[in-house]
């Protein structure tokens, strides 16, 4: 099967279209209706031209490791931190401050912000009892119009990493990286771009890792430098990545891309998902969650959160919940930082 994103580019710009009206940043007369793929592409040129303007007119601020930027208070505690006109929410557990704990990247999806992606996944709070430093970015704009931009913002948020792992003394055999929706897109990006620097990864109703195949605008065409552990989560009634045409052919390059065949092992399930594993010759795994929980919205559906709380929002820029509707078998967050704890690099 051929594996295409443009299912998923037309769901993201009708999702984009709706919070702007919903909003107030749109009006009838001006809101595309129906947005098309190409006009999704043409606002993200636009996006793009305008973060490299930005860029060029903050001289101080610089993509990539050696960044002009820096994490100046490394104490333990919740942080904010601003890296070439992004900024970065970090929790720093107290243990970490005296010695080298993992570090989880959690990336928002579209209309979010890093703490409404915490109120889905509560990686921070797991990450002080595990003992992760837990960095979570902001898109921008703000919600509920924040987004991201693949070719300007991965060597961003990519870069911020490398930084907050060096800054920070983290343990390089215990960095990991998960995220939702436009943030599970980009946690298969950075799959696909760069699985040398990761132990294992979390997509959350995403795709985008093409194993050298057609990557679309939301993916990489890239293949992964190296075999690692991946636990991914797609819903069979979401609406914006759609299960048959996106999610499925994106589990099967996996499969194809390392040998690991079509008969996996169901480990975990019951009438409302089935989490199955699938090996490769060399040992590592691939687990696949899929589920057939809904949200409340009728234009998401089974685009949420497993196990969430976070059925009515409340954060500023939030239009609604992202949790799925109760009640659900297992914690999405939960199940994430089990799996990390389980796969360190070199196992």
């Amino acid at each position: 099967m051929v594996f295409t994103h443009k299912d998923a580019s037309l769901a993201f710009a009708c999702a984009a279209s709706i919070l702007q009206v919903a909003c107030g940043t749109s009006n009838a007369s001006t809101a595309p209706s129906p947005a098309r793929p190409q006009d999704a592409a043409s606002a993200q040129d636009a996006a793009s031209a305008q973060d490299a303007a930005s860029a060029q007119d903050a001289s101080a601020e610089v993509v990539g490791p050696s960044a002009a930027c820096t994490l100046d208070d490394v104490s333990a505690g919740q942080h904010t931190y601003s890296c070439a006109g992004l900024t970065y929410d970090v929790d720093i557990p107290s243990a970490c401050a005296s010695s080298s704990c993992g570090l989880v990247a959690d990336v928002h999806g579209l209309s979010m912000s890093g703490i409404m992606e915490d109120n889905n996944t509560t990686l921070r709070r797991l990450g002080e009892q595990y003992g992760y430093i837990v960095v979570q970015p902001n898109a921008a704009p703000a919600p509920p119009l924040s987004s991201w931009t693949p070719s300007t913002d991965d060597p961003k948020v990519f870069g911020f990493i490398e930084l907050a792992v060096s800054r920070l003394h983290a343990d390089t055999k215990r960095v990991h990286m998960t995220g939702f929706s436009e943030g599970g897109y980009m946690t298969y990006r950075f799959l696909c771009d760069h699985a040398d620097y990761f132990a294992s990864v979390a997509p959350a109703a995403g795709a985008g890792c093409s194993f050298g195949g057609d990557a679309g605008m939301w993916g990489s065409g890239g293949v992964p430098s190296r075999e690692i552990p991946v636990l991914a989560v797609n819903g069979t009634l979401d609406a914006l990545v759609n299960f048959d045409s996106v999610a499925t052919p994106q589990r099967d390059q996996v499969l194809a891309g390392w040998h690991m065949g079509d008969a996996g092992a169901v480990v975990a399930g019951d009438s409302t998902f089935t989490r199955t594993r699938y090996t490769s010759p060399s040992g590592t795994v691939f687990e696949f969650i899929q589920h057939d929980y809904s949200s409340a919205q009728t234009f998401t559906k089974g685009h949420c959160f497993p196990g969430s709380n976070d059925l009515d929002g409340g954060e500023p820029g939030q239009v609604f919940g992202f949790a799925c509707q109760p009640p659900n078998s297992f914690v999405w967050g939960d199940e994430v930082m089990k799996f990390f704890v389980a796969h360190p690099k070199g196992n």
